[in-house]
C-alpha cells in the first residue's frame, strides 16, 4: 500500500485503494480520514472484483464512501 498515491484515492472502484489486509484498511483511514468515524462497513462485488466500502460520517453529518480493492486477499467462490 501507498499511502500518498493520489490517483489512488478510494472515491469510486476505479480509484480503489488497493490493501493486502484489513488492518491496512483501518491504517488508511486513520491516516487520510482524521476526523471522520465508521457508518457501515460492505463487501461488494463489481465487475468480477472484491471491493471492501466503507461508509463514514463525520461531526457536521457529511457522509463519504471508500472503496477498497480487497482482491489481494479476499477470495470469492
Amino acid at each position: 500500500m501507498n499511502p500518498h498515491n493520489k490517483e489512488k484515492d478510494g472515491s469510486s472502484p476505479g480509484k480503489a485503494i488497493i490493501v493486502d489486509s484489513i488492518k491496512e484498511e483501518y491504517q488508511w483511514i486513520k491516516y487520510h480520514c482524521s476526523g471522520w468515524h465508521k457508518e457501515m462497513q460492505m463487501l461488494k462485488e463489481i465487475d468480477g472484483k472484491p471491493y471492501d466500502v466503507q461508509i463514514l460520517y463525520n461531526d457536521q453529518g457529511e457522509e463519504r464512501t471508500v472503496y477498497f480493492d480487497i482482491s489481494k486477499f479476499y477470495k470469492t467462490s
